[in-house]
């Protein structure tokens, strides 16, 4: 199931309510179904979707500032598992460019150790938990209310979002090396494109061109993340290997490549007006039709 505005085109308030639900069901219905074999890559996802959404009521519902919080934090508890995975997949991408990978095995078994600590780590409760957190925010969302006019709350959030991905795609250009700033767009950038997703109905040829450009720099953002990540946890757990620091040098290569590439990416995704800013017009004629 897309993340997407409902097909009957109900008004803001009830189509948000009814997708922040059923994201929230989908993942109590994924744990229940696979218990401790549920993929920690799919409920995360749909954490990020529902925090996504959520940043369009704040100010208008009383709940979305703490919702947040709240699943932001039930979804942190099941990251070093995904983290670890995705860490040893950017080590063998990485590493099998060079002619004798085996050069990295101490690191590489390091990685794998690293898997198997943070499965072991990640019991059938951590799951459960955040099954009940998702299951406790449906029912509230069930109830979700917009004391005011929602359309304005919404259109506004949409364009506060546009804006700080702006901002944080500035601060990254002058970050030099800081992970951070660049981490910092990419979380931006990620809730721009899920609020787009959701809209798409309303103008699918023309939002789909723009959620396409989105999704690119998304994705050669998400690499460098994993490149910065995977420097991280060799830095602070072998910095002494040999196999280090033959290693280092192309992982910062590789790294400032694509800091060039996103950024060039982002000069041309931010030259152009905020695209959100004719969207209300478009949802109206969509919701008219």
């Amino acid at each position: 199931m897309k993340l997407s505005y409902p097909p009957e085109r109900p008004k803001l308030q009830p189509a948000l309510r009814q997708t922040l639900v059923a994201r929230a069901n989908m993942a109590c219905d994924a744990v229940a179904a696979h218990g401790s074999g549920a993929s920690v890559f799919e409920l995360r996802k749909r954490a990020k979707e529902i925090r996504g959404l959520l940043r369009l009521l704040r100010g208008g519902w009383e709940g979305a500032r703490d919702w947040n919080a709240r699943i932001r934090d039930a979804a942190a508890k099941l990251a070093p598992a995904r983290d670890a995975e995705v860490m040893f997949a950017t080590f063998d991408s990485l590493t099998a460019k060079r002619r004798a990978p085996a050069e990295f095995d101490s690191l590489r078994d390091m990685l794998l150790d690293e898997i198997d600590i943070c499965d072991a780590a990640l019991q059938e409760d951590a799951l459960e938990q955040f099954a009940a957190t998702m299951n406790a925010f449906a029912t509230d969302a069930k109830a979700l209310h917009v004391p005011d006019k929602t359309a304005p709350v919404v259109w506004h959030n949409l364009g506060r979002t546009w804006a700080k991905g702006q901002l944080a795609h500035a601060q990254a250009a002058q970050a030099g090396q800081d992970a951070t700033a660049f981490h910092d767009w990419r979380k931006r950038l990620k809730q721009h494109w899920y609020q787009a997703r959701f809209f798409k109905p309303i103008d699918r040829a023309g939002l789909g061109e723009h959620i396409a450009q989105v999704d690119a720099l998304g994705k050669t953002l998400g690499a460098h993340n994993d490149l910065d990540v995977l420097h991280m946890f060799l830095r602070a757990t072998c910095p002494a290997d040999p196999a280090l620091g033959r290693l280092e040098p192309d992982l910062l290569a590789a790294r400032a490549k694509l800091a060039t590439q996103t950024l060039s990416m982002g000069r041309r995704l931010y030259a152009a007006p905020d695209p959100a800013q004719d969207w209300p017009a478009r949802w109206q004629t969509w919701r008219n039709g």
